[in-house]
């Protein structure tokens, strides 16, 4: 939301435009003009007291000790001039020589030293503020030598009344506070307030200054300049204020930059004290005056030397963090790249193995440098069974690779927290409460929990003697979702490779997964000159059953069917539907021929047997085809003549098998 400027300010602009012209036009002679100052004046104070004191409350609300302060002794300060002003309305004389008005005007000037006392200063470290008092006590230094030899010292040396040391006294005094206070916001650089609105209390200051020589010095009929150099006063003042309130409200300061105790400010005072040293030597020679001017000299090449040093040692620091800063700027470059890299890995993998190495090995990249590091990483059957470490890195990995851990080995309350994702720490694999791993890790270990969703996979676990940067343990938790993820990947790409080889009502192979299977069967066969055996198998009498007793039922009936083939055949042997209820055993690697027919002997007298659904025994006896590869045979025509033979072995009578070019055969 943009600033706006709040209607008193604008108000108060307005009239100081108008009385500025007024005075300086001298419109209606001094007597009109002296009269209408001492009656718009407390009006047009007690708008930057008002202003301020906005500005006060819009601090307190922000939560800024160091405005509040500083804005709360300018709101007095402004209220005590708005005070003086009322009591000048009855003083005819011009300036007031009120003793209340002067007192006022006193307590104006001690508030807005205490603000500018107290005002935060900008300071990035230890360092800073030592060279800051080091430039600070330069510069008032060099300002105390100028105030002796132009003021104090004429005193001495016109041997003065009792009095007027007591008067000199006083008055080196205020400058020297008021030339601290400057000196510090200069080269401390204002914290929280508005930078903008402490250079137009400078600009104020000269304002002031100008109007109070003016009062002093010109004539009663030029009075009226110094009426006007007033409006120019309390318009700067205005323009203070509201350049707070903006500060404040909406950080719009456009004088932001704050100066560092790198001014040159210093070095000016230097030169500036060496300058009044010459000056004094030529015009008085090494008397008192000089004397001191010199011991100022001295003593501030001793500063200067004294900064020299802080400032080497300030540097020396700087340089030491940038270097550990671009260090830790490489190290976190270099962990991104590992990770994107790893990432680029990860989408290119189908195999857990494959993700379980990466992930281990990416786990102890990113632990170099801590010392003795260790990962690993450890699956959960999906049973919770066994937890078995799959792959280690790092020190001692060989040890604790292929470990295997009884799931009930593990703390039920630790396997919960895993699995609901919750990373846990502890000082060794015995503080988890986990028995059979006690030898491998006594240093402090961190477990990751691989998971997606409700899929978990297992963890990731981090051993090592020291405590991890946070930075480090941000690359682990990404570390830890992305090996997520792609497992989570792997598993889906098994499960769908799954669902589209497998018939998924008996969970054999289809179709898909029997022409690639007997593909590479036949491929072999070739190498060993052995034949590949193909029995195609129907079931008689499998329609009447669905038609009897409900699909339903031809399922249940088809899921034992399929279970009976499967301790029909040898290991190396494939079982597979086709559709219906037509099954394919693939008998690789027959020694010789009657190993298929002892294979269908099987089949037929399994399948033979009644199958109890439902309250019934149902029969399904089988028909077989047999057929036995040559070279040159393509998958086709090995099942074209296992089908031709089991409707050979059909027209003959449920039971029977027959082999493809030769005759029928009775079980």
């Amino acid at each position: 939301m943009r600033f706006r400027t709040p209607t008193p300010a604008l108000a108060g602009y307005f009239l100081v435009t108008v009385w500025f012209v007024l005075h300086l036009l001298n419109v209606g002679g001094w007597e009109f003009q002296s009269a209408a100052y001492k009656i718009f004046a407390p009006l047009l104070s007690a708008v930057p007291a008002s202003l301020a004191w906005r500005a006060w409350r819009a601090a307190r609300r922000a939560g800024l000790r160091g405005a509040r302060r500083h804005l709360l002794l300018t709101t007095l300060g402004w209220s005590c001039m708005t005070a003086s002003a009322l009591v000048r309305i009855g003083d005819p004389a011009y300036p007031s020589t009120s003793p209340v008005a002067l007192a006022l005007d006193l307590v104006v000037t001690v508030l807005i030293l205490a603000a500018l006392l107290l005002t935060p200063v900008v300071n990035r470290w230890s360092a800073s503020r030592l060279r800051l008092g080091l430039d600070m006590a330069t510069v008032l230094l060099a300002g105390a030598a100028f105030l002796w030899y132009f003021l104090v010292y004429p005193a001495v040396e016109a041997g003065a009344d009792a009095a007027e040391p007591t008067v000199v006294l006083v008055r080196t005094t205020g400058v020297l506070i008021a030339l601290f206070a400057v000196t510090r916001l200069w080269l401390g650089g204002v914290a929280e307030i508005s930078r903008r609105a402490m250079r137009f209390a400078v600009v104020g200051a000269v304002a002031q200054t100008a109007v109070n020589v003016m009062q002093q010095t010109l004539p009663v009929e030029h009075l009226h300049f110094a009426l006007a150099a007033r409006q120019i006063f309390i318009g700067i003042l205005i323009a203070a204020s509201v350049a707070h309130l903006r500060k404040i409200t909406h950080g719009e300061d456009s004088g932001a930059g704050a100066r560092g105790p790198s001014s040159l400010t210093p070095y000016a005072a230097v030169a500036a004290v060496d300058a009044l040293l010459v000056g004094a030597l030529l015009t008085g020679g090494l008397d008192l005056g000089a004397w001191v001017v010199l011991g100022a000299a001295m003593t501030l090449t001793t500063l200067v030397v004294a900064r020299q040093v802080v400032g080497l040692r300030d540097n020396t620091r700087l340089v030491v963090r940038v270097d550990a800063g671009m260090r830790a700027l490489r190290e976190s470059m270099a962990r991104e790249q590992l990770l994107s890299d790893l990432g680029t890995a990860l989408l290119r993998t189908t195999d857990a193995a494959q993700v379980h190495r990466l992930a281990a090995d990416a786990a102890a990249t990113l632990l170099d440098g801590c010392a003795n590091a260790r990962t690993s990483v450890v699956t959960v059957s999906p049973d919770g069974v066994v937890w078995t470490v799959v792959h280690a890195s790092g020190a001692g990995a060989e040890a604790l690779l292929g470990v295997e851990l009884p799931g009930a080995m593990v703390p039920s309350g630790l396997a919960a927290r895993v699995a609901r994702g919750e990373v846990v720490t502890a000082p060794g694999w015995s503080g988890l409460g986990v028995a059979g791993l006690d030898a491998f890790d006594h240093r402090p270990i961190m477990l990751l929990p691989l998971l997606n969703g409700d899929r978990f996979f297992g963890v990731l676990t981090v051993g090592t003697d020291e405590e991890l940067p946070a930075d480090v343990m941000k690359a682990l938790q990404t570390l830890r979702t992305q090996v997520s993820l792609a497992l989570d990947s792997v598993a889906l790409t098994a499960e769908l490779t799954v669902r589209a080889m497998h018939d998924m009502l008996t969970g054999l192979g289809n179709r898909a997964l029997l022409r690639d299977r007997l593909t590479g069967a036949l491929a072999r066969s070739r190498r060993t000159v052995r034949p590949v055996g193909v029995l195609l198998l129907d079931l008689n009498g499998f329609k009447p059953v669905n038609d009897t007793y409900g699909h339903d039922a031809g399922d249940t009936l088809l899921k034992v069917v399929a279970e009976r083939l499967k301790t029909c055949v040898r290991t190396e042997d494939m079982v597979a539907r086709l559709g219906g209820d037509e099954f394919v055993v693939v008998a690789e690697d027959l020694r010789e021929p009657a190993d298929a027919l002892r294979i269908a002997e099987r089949i037929v007298t399994a399948l033979d047997e009644a199958v109890p659904v439902g309250g019934h025994l149902l029969r399904t006896p089988a028909s077989i085809g047999i057929a036995l590869s040559e070279p040159g045979d393509s998958p086709d025509d090995v099942l074209r003549y296992a089908d031709a033979a089991m409707y050979t072995a059909k027209r003959l009578g449920g039971g029977r098998f027959h082999v493809h070019g030769e005759a029928a055969v009775s079980a």
